[in-house]
């Protein structure tokens, strides 16, 4: 996948969960959203509010309840078509990591871009259903025109801080959800190690069934799940590299190539090999 872009309307939506990926997320709201998490940060959405997720960060919604009248647009570009788009002069993959580093990953689009940013993703999502190859120049012409905006708008040298946003946001959170998000951030910083359920447990002094239960209602995903998924697509990315199998195994945080091999069967559908391979095909 070089890009997908797509826009909805949900009149009601229940909370979908965190989940992570291995492209870059550039999320559009429009409109009925609440709260936000971006790895352990969570912050207040906007009307026109853009958020840019570089891949291997957890986010997605925080709920409680049901969206009501929820408008969003997205568009997905792996790395290798995002560091294309900057034609050897920019390096937009480094940048946006540099601005998710600094928090600097939200932005609120006057009237004016966010009737460009909607209508592109619109006019995209309708271009790849005809999968007609003369339309590919308009597309990244469309893709080109987005990127200049959100450079625009989240410009590393940026004097603009998000530090009220985000301690607005904070304070807007539960004790639970607070907890959450101290449980990630150290899943984020540990998930190569050996992490078990017990150590999380001791760490936030908690017990399994309560860890377990505001976890998974939390990321919509079982603790060790969310870890099988990290490393996994850590490992993704490790694969073109020198490191053999086994020591890619061993820095994910598994004990044995055997238990990698079948996680990453389970997650991706194929061998490590495999999914070499089907990378360098496609």
């Amino acid at each position: 996948m070089d890009f997908m872009a797509h826009y909805e309307h949900s009149p009601r939506l229940n909370s979908q969960g965190l989940h992570v990926h291995d492209y870059f997320e550039f999320y559009f709201h429009i409109q009925g959203g609440r709260l936000y998490c971006v790895d352990d940060t969570v912050f207040e959405l906007k009307p026109n509010h853009l958020v840019v997720i570089p891949p291997l960060h957890i986010h997605g919604l925080v709920c409680d309840r049901d969206l009501v009248d929820y408008q969003r647009a997205w568009l997905y570009l792996s790395p290798e078509t995002l560091n294309k788009c900057g034609f050897d002069k920019i390096d937009l993959n480094r940048t946006l990591e540099e601005a998710n580093r600094k928090q600097n990953f939200a932005r609120e689009l006057s009237n004016n871009e966010a009737d460009i940013f909607v209508n592109f993703i619109q006019a995209l999502e309708k271009s790849a259903l005809k999968k007609s190859p003369d339309t590919l120049l308009d597309d990244y012409s469309k893709i080109l025109h987005l990127l200049s905006i959100v450079q625009k708008n989240l410009s590393i040298n940026s004097t603009d801080s998000n530090s009220s946003k985000i301690t607005a946001l904070n304070s807007a959170a539960n004790l639970s959800q607070n907890t959450m998000h101290k449980v990630l951030h150290y899943i984020n910083e540990h998930y190569t190690e050996n992490l078990s359920l017990k150590e999380l447990c001791n760490q936030f002094n908690m017990s399994e069934s309560s860890l377990s239960h505001d976890f998974a209602n939390y990321s919509n995903k079982g603790v060790y799940e969310y870890i099988l998924n990290k490393r996994i697509i850590r490992a993704k990315e490790l694969l073109f590299t020198d490191m053999n199998l086994t020591q890619i195994a061993l820095e994910c945080g598994f004990n044995d190539y055997s238990n990698f091999l079948r996680a990453f069967k389970k997650l991706s559908g194929c061998s490590p090999k495999e999914y070499k391979k089907r990378q360098f095909l496609d």
